[in-house]
């Protein structure tokens, strides 16, 4: 199934003149999203794990990867990639202000595998802008 996706108009204002420019962006919730049961259906097909197991491993994972992420660790899941913490505080006028109890996590992180973000780059993508889609119909005739 392909990857949907929406055009989105941004104003560049970067230059001596405003350019609007149209970009490519992900639509917030793809059609058919994966949950955990399909995940571990999938997983059970390509192993000696029952669905049962597979799906039991999934349920624990978050609390597994929240546990270590608390505990100062990345996690890094081979074939897939890295979790890690992001954190920030507010700005301090000296580094000596920039205490442990005025910096906190922001958002947690994932960077890719490289071949598992290889093997995601070679999706097909369709258009949910029907405009968009109507247009590049007519281009090509």
């Amino acid at each position: 199934m392909p990857i949907n996706y929406v055009v989105r108009k941004k104003v560049d204002k970067s230059g001596e003149k405003e350019k609007v420019l149209y970009y490519a962006a992900p639509k917030a919730l793809q059609r058919n999203a994966a949950n955990s049961l399909k995940i571990a259906n999938k997983m059970a097909e390509r192993s000696a794990l029952t669905n049962g197991d597979a799906l039991s491993a999934l349920t624990q994972l978050p609390d597994v990867i929240a546990s270590l992420l608390k505990d100062g660790q990345n996690v890094t899941i081979k074939g897939l990639g890295t979790f890690y913490a992001g954190v920030s505080s507010e700005g301090m006028e000296n580094p000596e202000e920039c205490t442990v109890k005025k910096v906190w996590v922001t958002r947690v992180c994932f960077k890719a595998d490289p071949n598992f973000a290889r093997s995601v780059k070679g999706a097909g993508f369709v258009c949910m802008d029907r405009k968009i889609n109507k247009e590049a119909e007519d281009e090509e005739k």
